[in-house]
């Protein structure tokens, strides 16, 4: 057990999968004002530290303007209310040549869903212990964040994912 997991496990992908283009039309209006940087930030831009490198827009679980995001955002709201056993979840906004630093998550008994909305072409991906994928717009990578990862986007564009934690038996213990 660990690592990635096959999307095509998880019901609810599939749903999320073919919502992409409501999605992505949503966030795709949305200006980076919206977003604010991200908790506990371990990133840096083009080799130096910046917390404004990786930008974050709430949608459940702890933060602000929760209520207010999911308004901005309605067709995504409903599509993570969907999500059996939703912990949390937000938009994550990778600016141009940021890399997210390995780490290992903290919250037992749960699976990270990214939806790739918005990835631009080059060298855009996530590695989960020795896997590495790439995003694809309109695809979802899940896994278990507990195990060390990083993530980066080294294109010369933003990269944004819909981010969703939920409770899963398959989680590492």
């Amino acid at each position: 057990m660990g690592g990635f997991f096959e999307p095509g496990e998880f019901d609810f992908t599939r749903a999320l999968e073919a919502s992409f283009p409501q999605l992505r039309d949503e966030v795709s209006a949305l200006g980076e004002e919206h977003f604010e940087p991200a908790p506990d930030s371990l990133t840096t831009v083009s080799g130096r530290y910046d917390e404004n490198g990786w930008l974050w827009l709430g949608l459940f679980g702890s933060g602000r303007r929760l209520q207010e995001n999911r308004a901005l955002l309605p067709h995504t709201a409903r599509a993570c209310e969907a999500i059996p056993g939703l912990v949390n979840a937000g938009l994550s906004l990778f600016r141009p040549g940021t890399h997210l630093y390995p780490h290992c998550g903290e919250l037992r008994g749960v699976l990270r869903c990214h939806l790739g909305l918005i990835v631009p072409p080059g060298d855009v991906a996530l590695r989960i212990g020795t896997e590495q994928r790439a995003w694809r717009e309109g695809r979802c990578l899940v896994f278990d964040d507990r195990f060390e990862h990083e993530a980066w986007n080294h294109a010369d564009s933003a990269r944004v994912v819909l981010i969703a934690t939920f409770a899963s038996e398959r989680a590492s213990a």
